[in-house]
């Protein structure tokens, strides 16, 4: 038999505020609808009880047993601790954590998602659906879709999103970057290029005359949506080539060079 005190973790010789805080910090922690323990916060909750109302010295026990428990007796206590959320006594099912790996693509078109979710031995097939504004390193919780191996209200899952590198588009928060060569002489007269946004759209874009390498030119709302507001901008980053010349070039006209 286990004896009270040692699961409370204070000393026999403790105080009644020091036992009700050693107490009420162990069922805290163990709650089941906190994802603790049912059997650990039964025993906290018996250890007290014991502790509190011994029974007679010709029959109190060496320990204490978790059968019998009656969570009702303890129910004033929890609502005064942790408020109303604690008057239903059922136990909730576990939460499940998954990282998911997602592309630019899967992110804009927001397809429902279908995934096998695993908590130890149970294995779980759900549709999940892309928010707005989920962008690398956001977390999204979906009600009721974690654990259902036990009684009571299915745990959540908590979906932590990845975005994979993409190759031709680069993120920050909500905006994206790519990349567009020209020529020298594209950049010294000026040009128009098509840029295909992340969403499938054709952008024409107009390059002034005298273009340096490293200019940035924006493109509103090409970028990745945003939960409340516009989207993100898409900025194109310019890069010029510069032909490599021979001393044999050196004799041309710049015309036919570039």
């Amino acid at each position: 038999m286990i004896d009270p005190y040692s699961v409370l973790g204070v000393n026999p010789s403790a105080s009644k505020d020091e036992i009700k805080q050693a107490y009420r910090k162990l069922a805290k922690k163990h709650h089941p609808d906190h994802g603790g323990d049912e059997e650990q916060f039964k025993a906290v909750n018996q250890a007290y009880d014991n502790i509190k109302n011994p029974p007679p010295k010709q029959e109190r026990p060496q320990g204490f047993s978790t059968q019998g428990f009656d969570p009702g007796q303890y129910e004033d206590l929890f609502n005064s601790m942790f408020g109303e959320q604690f008057r239903s006594r059922k136990v909730r099912n576990q939460d499940i954590r998954i990282t998911y790996y997602i592309t630019l693509e899967e992110l804009i078109s927001r397809t429902p998602k279908d995934l096998e979710v695993r908590h130890g031995d149970d294995t779980r097939k759900v549709t999940i659906t892309i928010p707005h504004g989920v962008t690398d390193g956001v977390e999204v919780k979906y009600t009721g879709f974690g654990q259902i191996t036990q009684p009571g209200p299915a745990g959540n899952l908590h979906v932590l999103y990845r975005l994979k590198k993409h190759s031709e588009f680069s993120v920050e928060e909500f905006n994206l970057t790519k990349r567009l060569n020209i020529s020298i002489r594209e950049a010294m007269l000026g040009t128009e290029k098509i840029i295909n946004t992340i969403d499938n759209r054709s952008i024409k874009l107009k390059i002034s005359p005298g273009t340096q390498s490293k200019t940035r030119l924006r493109i509103p709302e090409g970028g990745l949506p945003q939960r409340n507001g516009p989207s993100g901008n898409l900025y194109v980053e310019i890069t010029v080539n510069i032909p490599k010349l021979t001393e044999h070039d050196l004799n041309k006209l710049l015309k036919d060079i570039i």
